[in-house]
Order: structure tokens, then sequence, then C-alpha cells
């Protein structure tokens, strides 16, 4: 009987231990996937290093462990060895080591990056970055020796064939952007090694990338479906009829790595590793990767400071007893006399903006579930924070909020569909209601004293004008006041409700709603000596004489609580602006007003080393008295009845006007911070500050809430900010929109050393035992301007080091930007030592740009005789403009027809400068005895001569809009090749952590209503460039443009 329970009781224990969910910890956010050449081992990065775990799953085993990044591992065909790169130097270097581990060495001490193994495992297929040609294809021995450029034009993502004379290389592409369609989409490129000869695989509307050899020849790469990137195989490189081997959703296959022995694949899906094998015969041939850590992986991510003094913003209650105020990501409570400072939040919502309620209660707007929404603190013995009760509650973001000292409130608040909106609440915050604006609000809303009006500014968005209005509080109407085009801020309406005083630009200007007497202040000083009996008879001099500009009656209680009456006289009102403070390289803004015809103004320096002032003036801007000096580098002024509170280098003061005290106000609190819930709020703002900023509402037709409840679970599983970019990346590639990018704030600051440059190409063409030679030398340089060496002389040593096949010249160069560099140069048996700068990146590309561009107007000379002239514009900023209407009115002017080059122009805002250049056309003529009496015609430097425009699918953005007016306007033709489509006006978002993202908020349009985006350039004439022409540099393109110019001209 014994035996018989135990037996049962043995079953029992086996089923509960089945039953039970072993709890795994999984390497989420696992990356770059590899697979050895057998299919039984796969690396893979997690926590930036490498790492290797079953086929089958299982726990992994740690290869490398350091402070660097490691990447991209590939197994070696022998099955031998791991390559990957690593930032451990301060250069990207490849490094190999043992599969079963130890230690790694470095492969070259050149910068290289990985594609794969060459098939006899002593050789890597390796890409290097020229200023020529941007990334190229290189043949690197272990043995250490130089790298031997095999193929001009390259890309990270490429695969050998079998037999090692083809290259497959994935060709543009956006990897994240599923849906895009375009002419930068990913495209399969072919390369024969022994004739470099270049030939395109696929030609989609849709992308195709990460292309892997199988050893049988077939080729797998990953596929756009419109929605998620599939595996897809393709036999012979036919395309006509590929196997589709995922049927993913909703994320992407990306980075696949095919075993040699079996085909069996591994790839990257979102946050986790897949695997697929064909092997089998029974079941799902596609699961996850099983990756248990088995090991305790806590790491603090708790930030602790202690004895805290500063603060980021803050609010004084009513009687002065009581600060609140905020510090990095939360806020706080603390007795102005001093006292134990208590956190009031505590889930890092980052609070906006804060006001006193009353004695004891603070409304703050802050982060919750992705919307900035209000909440009421208390400070009682248990300080409480609760959400606020109104008709934007749980859908509006509130962006700022204010209180009069009369107790009245405004909020504003961003809907899905207009920004800068407005409420109004009445005194103990109740009453909030919209108020309906013509305009979006672009400054404070200001009450008069007895809250019957209000004026704000708003901005015209037909035109950018800024408008001030005039609210009538109880029939919610608003009239216009006055135009401007210069901005406005810091509105407040002087006591008797004649006039409102407001900053523009840096000056204090005053708005008369009614005619006032230029004189109305003055006393004629001879009154008081006819008069005595009027004067006070203890007064000085000086204090009559401030008397005459700031006449302060004594009032009754109830001439005191009257209101007094508002009026405005329309006529002539837009004539009786005028300044009264003129800024003096500084800000002035009013702080409050004393009386009917005087007021306090802050004059905040612009300057960080001089000081900012307390003054008053009258409202005429006379009489100007210093009342107190802030110092150096203060900000954030605030008055409560007579005292003026401001922040010195984030710590607290105060001055109080009656008795001139000024003090620092001592606060000490200890303060921490969750870094992984702090993440999770900067997921929430990223996506908050996305969906109400994209310029198209609709969000191309994706549900934004939708997307936020797919994500947000997934912000859980991240280990830093840096898992957490991933996913926002992925997020924002779901709206398939160009201008977008998430940068995170950095915590991994890896030591970096940049190699210089020597204004000239390095010739890796041919491995040469002894020296390299110079390809290429440009003409600016000093190699080429001051010793005049010619293109193919021998670099034989740097800085006294002999160069030999082994040399890794990046090495030599690395930490010498700047900085002095002597070489030795054998010039057909002439040896000469040169002495040059090293150079940084953009001074090698501007160099390279210079000749680039110095080539194409020759060409273009030659071509056409000298009768046309040729300018390229880089980018659309002001500095682009200025050059190019310096290149047009000094060397093109005279030319009979003008060829404008916008291939690779990076975007900005000049099209409009430039389509009118194009547009005007004469009207008269002028001469002068001056000079030769010659009939000039007006206006002068226009264009009306016969052009054309160069577009490809590098133009970018304004570099797009600029060519699609040209041809909706028929000014000329455009040649070339289809562009991007990425057109979005774009700002910089800073996030409250220190991230930052690209904010694509202004939608581009055709007059039929097209949209930009999307929808790149199409030339009116298509010519291809080939890799051949680019190598070559030939450029049918511009050769084309010159013909089509010269017929015009005949």
């Amino acid at each position: 009987m014994f035996i018989i329970i135990l037996k049962k009781l043995l079953v029992l224990l086996c089923l509960l231990i089945c039953a039970y969910p072993v709890i795994a910890m999984e390497a989420y956010f696992a990356r770059d996937p590899a697979i050895s050449p057998d299919g039984e081992l796969v690396c893979f990065v997690y926590s930036n290093d490498l790492w290797l775990v079953p086929f089958a799953g299982g726990i992994p085993r740690r290869i490398t462990n350091t402070s660097s990044y490691e990447w991209n591992p590939q197994f070696s065909p022998d099955g031998k060895l791991l390559a990957f790169s690593s930032d451990r130097s301060g250069q990207n270097l490849v490094y190999t080591m043992p599969i079963q581990g130890g230690e790694a060495t470095a492969v070259s001490y050149n910068s290289l990056g990985i594609s794969e193994w060459f098939s006899d495992s002593r050789h890597l297929l390796c890409t290097k970055y020229t200023s020529r040609w941007g990334l190229s294809f290189y043949k690197v021995s272990l043995d250490g020796s130089s790298p031997l450029l095999i193929a001009e034009i390259a890309s990270r993502y490429a695969t050998l064939s079998p037999d090692n004379k083809q290259i497959v290389f994935q060709k543009d592409g956006y990897s994240r952007r599923e849906a895009y369609r375009g002419s930068a989409n990913g495209e399969l490129w072919q390369i024969d090694i022994a004739t470099k000869k270049y030939t395109k695989l696929t030609n989609s509307e849709l992308s195709e990338m990460y292309p892997r050899f199988s050893q049988t020849g077939a080729l797998y790469y990953c596929a756009s479906d419109g929605k998620s990137l599939q595996v897809n195989k393709v036999n012979k490189l036919s395309f006509r009829k590929p196997e589709k081997i995922t049927e993913l959703s909703p994320f992407s296959a990306r980075d696949i790595n095919l075993a040699r022995a079996n085909d069996r694949l591994v790839f990257e899906y979102f946050d986790a590793i897949y695997k697929y094998d064909p092997t089998l015969t029974t079941g799902t041939k596609i699961s996850p990767l099983l990756i248990d850590l088995a090991e305790d992986e806590w790491q603090d991510n708790i930030v602790r400071s202690y004895g805290n003094s500063a603060l980021d913003n803050y609010a004084i209650s009513e009687d002065e007893l009581l600060l609140g105020f905020t510090h990095n990501y939360d806020s706080f409570f603390s007795p102005l006399k001093g006292g134990e400072t208590k956190q009031i939040s505590f889930d890092h919502g980052s609070v906006f903006a804060m006001q006193f309620l009353d004695e004891r209660r603070m409304v703050i707007n802050k982060f919750d579930s992705g919307v900035v929404k209000l909440f009421l603190a208390t400070a009682d013995s248990i300080i409480t924070l609760s959400p606020i009760e109104w008709f934007g509650a749980d859908s509006l973001n509130v962006t700022d909020l204010s209180k009069d000292k009369h107790g009245r409130w405004y909020i504003k608040y961003d809907d899905y569909f207009c920004h800068q909106k407005v409420a109004i609440a009445d005194s103990g915050f109740v009453n909030i209601r919209p108020v309906t604006t013509p305009w979006a609000v672009t400054t404070n809303f200001a009450f008069n004293d007895d809250g019957r009006y209000a004026v704000y500014g708003a901005l015209r968005e037909d035109n950018y004008v800024k408008e001030l209005y005039l609210y009538d509080v109880q029939t919610g109407n608003s009239k216009l006041l006055l135009r401007d085009n210069r901005w406005w801020q810091n509105l407040v309406w002087t006591s008797d409700n004649k006039s409102i005083l407001l900053t523009c630009k840096n000056d204090i200007y005053r708005l008369d709603l009614v005619p006032r007497d230029e004189f109305e202040l003055d006393k004629d000083p001879w009154d008081e000596i006819l008069h005595a009996a009027k004067s006070k008879p203890d007064s000085t001099y000086e204090e009559q004489e401030n008397e005459n500009y700031s006449v302060i009656p004594v009032l009754t209680d109830r001439e005191e609580n009257k209101p007094k009456p508002m009026e405005v006289v329309w006529e002539g009102i837009e004539k009786r602006f005028y300044p009264i403070i003129i800024a003096k390289d500084s800000y002035n803004f009013v702080l409050d007003t004393i009386s009917d015809s005087t007021f306090y103004y802050i004059e905040d320096s612009l300057q960080q080393d001089k000081n900012c002032y307390l003054k008053k003036a009258n409202i005429y801007g006379k009489n100007i008295k210093e009342v107190f000096n802030f110092g150096e580098n203060a900000d954030y002024y605030t008055k409560v009845k007579d005292t003026v509170y401001y922040t010195v280098d984030n710590g607290l003061k105060f001055y109080k006007i009656d008795t001139s005290t000024r003090k620092e106000i001592k606060i000490k609190y200890d303060y921490q911070y969750d870094k992984a819930l702090l993440n999770k709020r900067v997921f929430e703002e990223a996506w908050n500050a996305f969906g109400n900023n994209f310029y198209d509402p609709d969000m191309h037709n994706v549900s934004w809430k939708k997307i936020y409840e797919l994500y947000r679970p997934y912000v859980d599983k991240t280990k830093n900010i840096y898992d957490v970019a991933l996913i926002i990346e992925e997020m924002i590639g779901d709206i398939n929109a160009s201008h977008t990018g998430f940068y995170p704030r950095e915590e991994y600051n890896p030591f970096t050393l940049p190699a210089a440059w020597l204004g000239a190409e390095l010739d890796y063409s041919t491995v040469l035992e002894e020296g390299i030679r110079l390809s290429r030398i440009y003409p600016n340089s000093r190699l080429s301007s001051v010793y005049h060496f010619p293109e193919g002389c021998l670099l034989t040593s740097i800085d006294g080091v002999k160069i030999t096949k082994y040399t890794a010249l990046d090495s030599l160069l690395a930490g010498k930007i700047g900085k002095k560099i002597k070489l030795t140069v054998n010039q057909e048996g002439i040896i000469t030592e040169a002495v040059i700068t090293g150079l940084s990146y953009t001074q090698m590309s501007d160099l390279r740009y210079d000749y680039q561009v110095a080539q194409k107007k020759k060409q273009v000379e030659e071509l056409s005789q000298g009768k046309l002239g040729y300018i390229h514009i880089p980018a659309m900023g002001e500095e682009d403009w200025q050059k190019f209407y310096s290149d047009f009115s000094v060397d093109n002017y005279t030319k009979e027809a003008l060829v404008i080059d916008v291939r690779g122009n990076t975007g900005g805002h000049i099209h409009d400068q430039l389509i009118t250049l194009l547009q005007k056309t004469k009207y008269a003529y002028s001469s002068s005895r001056r000079y030769s009496r010659y009939l000039h015609p007006e206006p002068y430097n226009i264009w009306d001569k016969p052009s054309i425009v160069l577009v490809n699918e590098n133009s970018f953005s304004d570099g797009e809009i600029f060519p699609t007016v040209y041809q909706e306007l028929k000014l000329g033709k455009v040649v070339g090749t289809p562009s991007s489509g990425a057109v979005i006006g774009t700002w910089h978002y800073y996030l409250q952590d220190g991230s930052s993202m690209r904010m694509p908020g202004t939608g581009w349009y055709k007059l039929d209503g097209t949209n930009m985006e999307g929808n790149g350039v199409q030339p009116d004439i298509v010519v291809e460039l080939t890799p051949e022409d680019i190598i070559a540099e030939r450029d049918p393109q511009l050769i084309r443009a010159v013909q089509e110019l010269m017929k015009v001209l005949k």
C-alpha cells in the first residue's frame, strides 16, 4: 500500500512540475543573428555582447564581455572562427575569435564593416567608406595585409555566390517603412567581380532587402508585401515567381543569415530572433528561437542624488508660505521658510506648468498614459495628487496654464486637429469652458481687472501675420485690434483699461485703445511754487519730480472696487501702437502694473555674463528707474504681492520691493528616478508628440491609438533607452513617412578616435609591397596647391612610419584631425617630404564636392561651346541661396541658357527665392549718364532665358519642391530620375529626458491636391545613371540636359 501511495505521489508531483510554467529569462531585443555552417549554433548580440545558443534553443553562453559595442557576427565557412565588429579601440574594427571563445584579434586596424566570408575562410568581404565612392567592397585577408578594392559601389547587406564570383547586394531601401513606394525603395543588384559589371535584379514598387545566397545557388532575401518584410526565395536569380517562405504579421523579418549545410535560417523579428528550419518534415518550420538567459539580469536603474537645491520650474502660494517646484521629472512641495521637502509625483510624468489654486492646492499638468493632463496637488498631512475633471480630461493635451492676480485662469491645449487652443476658468478653477478663436493663440490670454474682457495674440496661418484680438468674456466674441508682422508676447492691461502693454520682438510697446493725451502725466513746476498748499510740505524735489510721471491717486474702497469703463476707439487704432521701452541687448517685458500710469518691467539680458534688472517706468517710457539688479543668469520671474521671485542658476531667490530685502530661498532634498520608468514616459511622450504634430491628422490612414496599444507592452521588456528607441523607430515607421528619426539620450559614450583625411584618395585597387598610390589629389588640398603632386604618386610613409602591405593607414591617421602630419611622397623617383594638416570628414567632403562641381562646369562649357551656364545647389539653406545667387550673377548671368542641378540636394527652404528669380519678367529699362547710358532691363539680375533642371532619387524635400513647382509653372524641362517623394516640413522636438526626434509637421501639396510626400518628381526626360557611369565619371543626365538646351537655342 505504501509503495502504491508513493507512486501516486510521484506521478502527481511530475504532473505538477509539467503543469507549472517554467519562468525563463528571455533575451528581448537580441539582434544581429548569425548561424553556424552546420546550422546547429546561433550567435547573436545582446547587451552589446556576443552570445552563442543552440539552434534548438536553450541557455546561451556569453563569449564577449566588454564595455564596448560588438555587432554583426559572422561564422567562417569552416566553422572555426567568428568575425565581428567592435568599437573597443575607438574605431570600428573587424575582429575574429575562436567559436568556442577566447581572445579576439583585430583582422585589420583599418575601419571596415563585415558583409560575409569568402568560402576559403581566410578572407572577408568587407565594406569601407571613402569620400569618392561612399561604401565600396573590399577583399580583406586574415593575415592583416591591406584591403583590396574589388567593387567601387557597395552596401552593408551583401552576399557572395557559392563560387565567390558574384556579389548580390541591397541598394537603398527603408527597413522600417515597409509600405514605401518610390525611387528610394530597396533593390537587389548583382556584381560580377571579374568584370565589375553591375546588373539590376529586382524592379518592383516595394522593397527587396537583406540578400543571402544558399550553397545550392538559391537566393533568400526579404521582400515587402506592403505591410511587412517577408522571407522569400528564388532559384537561379529568377524573380518572376519567388517562393514566399514566411507570412509574418505585424512585424517584419530583417537581417537574415543562412546555414551553408542545410539552409537553416535565422532572422530578426522585432524583439525576438526567429528561425526557419527547412529540414523539418512535420510541424511548423518557422518559430521563435528560445533564448533562456538562465541568470539574474538585475540592473540598478535607480539614479540617486542627495542634498539637491536646484529647481526647474516653480510656483508660490498666495500667502507666500508654500513653494511648489519641479526637478527633473517630478514635482515637490516645500515650505518657503525652510523645512522638509515633500515629493508630489513619483511617476516621472514631467510636470510642464504649475499654479497655486489657493494657499495649499496647486494645479499642474503632466503626462499620464501618453496625454498631458491636469492634476490637483494638495499639501496636507498626506500629499495627494488627483486628476481634474474638465471637458478635455482624458483626450486633450494641456500645454500651458496660468492664473492672473485676480484668480482668473486660462489653459492652452491641443486637440487632434488644431494646436494652441484656449479654455478659460473662473476663480477657483471652476466653470472651465473653451474659447473660440479665429486662429491658433500664440500669446498669453490677458484679462483686464474686472475680467469682462481679455486680449490675446494669434497667428494667421494663411500669411503668417500676427493679429491681436479683444475678447468679450460674456458674449464669447473676438474682435480684431491690430495686425503686425512681428511676434509679440506678455500682454498686460493698464489698470485704467485704456492701453495694452506688450513685448514686440525685444521691446515694450503700448497699444492705446482710446487716444491718450501725451501730456497727461506732465506737471508744471511753477504750479507747485504758486500753489504751495497743493504740494506735500515734506516731500523732496526728487520725489515730486517722480510724481510728475507716476501719479498714484488714493482711492476709497468703493472707488477701488468700482469697475473702470472699457472703451475702444476703433478709428485709427493701428496708428496708436507705440514703442516705449527700446531693448539694448536685452529682452524686455512687463512684470506688473503699479497704477494707471506706471509699471514694473524686466530687462532680461540676452547674454550670460550681463546683469538682469527690475525697472519701472510710466506708460510713455519716461522716468525709467532701476529698482533692483538681479545679477547674471537670472530667469523665471514671478511677482506675488510686493515680492519678486526669480532663479539664478536654478536656485530660487526673492526681492521684496517695499523693504528692498533680498534673500536666497534654501531648499534641500534627496531625489531619485528610475530609468526604466523614465523610458516608459519617453515612449509615451514620443507617441503623444508625434501623433499631435504629424502633418496629417489621419496619420496616413493608420490608427495611432491602435499603434500605441500594439507597441506599449513591448516597452516593459526593454533594458535601456536604446531598446525604447528601436520601438519608437518601428512605431513611427508604420506611418510610412519621411523626415522622421528618434535620437535617444546618450547613455553610452564610446571612446572615439576618428582618422584624419589627407585631401587625396588612397588607391586600394592594387596591394603594393611598399607604399600606396594617391589615386586622386583634390585641387584645393595642400598636396595639390602647395606641393603639386600628380595623381598616381606613391605615399611611402606617414609621420616616419614606413608604409608596407601590412600597414593600416587608418590607425596611423587616427586622432590626427587638425594636427600636422608629415608625409613622404615618391614622385617618379623624386622624394618629397610634405607637411599637411589632418582634415576632418567635412573638410574632405568639401574638397571632393568643389572638384566635382568644377568638373561639371567644365563639361557644360565644353559641350555647349561656352553658351550654357551650370549651377549645382547642394541644399536649400540661406547660405546655399547666397552661393547660388553669387554663382548666377557673377559667373552665369551672361550665358544664353542655364543648367540648374539639384541632384543630391538635401533640402531646406529656398524654393521660393529660386522660383521668383526664374519667374520675373522685364517691365522697363533704365540708363545712367554716369556709366555707359546703355539701356539696362528692370528688374536686373533676373533670368528670362531658357533653363533646365536636373533631379535624381537623392533629391530630397525642398530639393523636390523646387523642381515640382518648376514643372507646374512650365518654366522648363526636368531631366534625370524620379525623386524619392520625401517632402514634409520638419522641425526638431526635444523630449523631457534629453532625447529628441524629428517632427514632420507641415504637408506640401500640388495645386491639384496631390500630396508631394510619397509622390516624387517625375522628370520630363528620364535618364538612368548606372553604377558603371558613376565609376567612370560619365554623366549622361547632364549630357542630355545640355543637348535639350542646345536644341532650344537653335
